[in-house]
């Protein structure tokens, strides 16, 4: 049985691990310091591509947009009265004010006479258009936008020295 006990021993012995040494319990936790350094340095080689990437794209697409001039401011006409009309409302009467001005080509003097000298025949043009329009046409944006280019294409049929090319309004209430 001393035989059997001594090679129980010897096996016990063997199959025990040896404890870790001091040297190998730094070398696996500079390892792993190692490692996380490489991930680290790779996430960062990664980021900094990705970024040079995005930034070339969006480049591109800034440099596709054309850049245009604006187009040169226009020379006004001002029409000196405001302009009061009842709208075409059956229901209700409502009113119009409006304050206007016609913007056309810069220089052009003949063009600035005209307008001049048509006044009354414009003003008429615009009272008329204002008396056929309803509150409701009148109070969204698109209604306003379509009664401008109504204004301006009446008023450019009856000039002969040029054209409109904005109608600005100064003031626009409905009541």
């Amino acid at each position: 049985m001393a035989v059997m006990d001594e090679l129980e021993e010897q096996e016990e012995q063997q199959i025990q691990p040896a404890p870790a040494s001091g040297i190998n319990r730094i070398i696996k936790i500079l390892i792993y310091i190692a490692m996380g350094l490489v991930g680290i340095t790779v996430m960062s080689i990664i980021s900094y591509y990705v970024a040079k990437y995005a930034t070339a794209q969006q480049y591109k697409e800034v440099a596709s947009i054309a850049v245009v001039k604006p187009p040169p401011p226009l020379e006004v006409y001002n029409f000196t009265d405001d302009f009061r009309v009842n709208t075409a409302d059956k229901d209700e009467t409502h009113f119009i004010k409006l304050k206007l001005s016609l913007g056309f080509e810069q220089g052009n003097k003949a063009l600035s006479t005209e307008l001049a000298q048509r006044t009354p025949q414009l003003r008429n043009i615009i009272n008329l258009i204002l008396a056929g329009k309803t509150k409701e046409e009148l109070s969204t944006i698109e209604g306003q936008l379509e009664l401008r280019e109504e204004i301006k294409a009446s008023i450019n049929h009856v000039l002969s020295e040029g054209k409109i090319e904005e109608v600005y309004f100064n003031e626009f209430i409905v009541n």
